[in-house]
């Protein structure tokens, strides 16, 4: 399984791009910078796009996405997502306001955009992936994501953007042929009451969580904020974990 870090900040800044990942160039997981990232060409192959909630950070390039593979395949982009997360897509974007609601162009019949509804812990099959939301802890809905390729017997999770929560945790310890978590850590310590009050932790706040997981596998730390990176990375570097890695972006990496 091949997964790509196209964006892994929690603000956008230069060459500081907004999440993204890219698992076997045609599953995304959340669209924060899909188009900006991706070449037209590589964008065309995505058929399937897992949105982990309607936050503008995780959805800024759907639109624009579905804006330039529109009339290259034979059909419509599957938008995955919560109950709630299609409806604030539906109220908020697609909704010939702010975005043309493709999911009735160029007809009704004929669609270029489709939703389609996950439920929590049930699992999703695209192509050789499983994919199982998981709800986490965050200011709205949230759901991260089990990614499992049945082919090669591999899997990694990435929680979406959270606090401290305890299903993740359980479902990770509970998936023998797990290879990573990608985990939220986006203020510094100095700030936890922030993060607890928009669902998001600090490096303290992600060892303590971090406790819960019964194994020893990469963790992957995404959604720093751009202007307390240099503070974070120190922090970071002083919980004194091995296997921790918060310079994830760009990375290409074979599960």
């Amino acid at each position: 399984m091949k997964l790509e870090i196209l964006g892994s900040f929690g603000g956008n800044a230069d060459t500081y791009r907004l999440t993204s990942l890219l698992v076997n160039d045609c599953l995304a997981l959340d669209a924060g910078c899909l188009t900006s990232a991706l070449t037209f060409e590589r964008q065309l192959p995505i058929r399937n796009v897992m949105v982990s909630h309607a936050h503008s950070d995780h959805i800024g390039t759907l639109p624009y996405l579905i804006d330039n593979v529109f009339g290259y395949s034979d059909g419509p982009l599957r938008i995955h997502g919560s109950a709630a997360v299609i409806q604030a897509l539906k109220d908020h974007v697609f909704n010939d306001v702010i975005w043309p609601d493709f999911s009735k162009l160029p007809s009704p019949s004929s669609p270029s955009m489709v939703f389609e509804t996950l439920h929590a812990e049930r699992p999703v099959h695209i192509g050789s992936l499983r994919v199982t939301p998981i709800p986490v802890n965050h200011l709205v809905p949230c759901t991260g994501f089990l990614v499992e390729c049945q082919e090669q017997g591999s899997a990694f999770i990435y929680t979406a953007d959270t606090a401290q929560t305890d299903r993740v945790w359980e479902i990770a310890n509970a998936t023998d042929n797990l290879k990573c978590v990608i985990v939220d850590c986006s203020f510094p310590n100095h700030l936890e009451d922030l993060a607890v009050a928009s669902g998001h932790m600090t490096p303290q706040m992600l060892a303590r969580d971090l406790k819960k997981l019964e194994r020893k596998i990469p963790i992957l730390v995404y959604h720093l904020k751009p202007s307390f990176e240099r503070q974070m990375a120190e922090e970071l570097d002083a919980l004194g974990l091995e296997l921790l890695n918060y310079r994830i972006q760009g990375q290409v990496i074979h599960i």
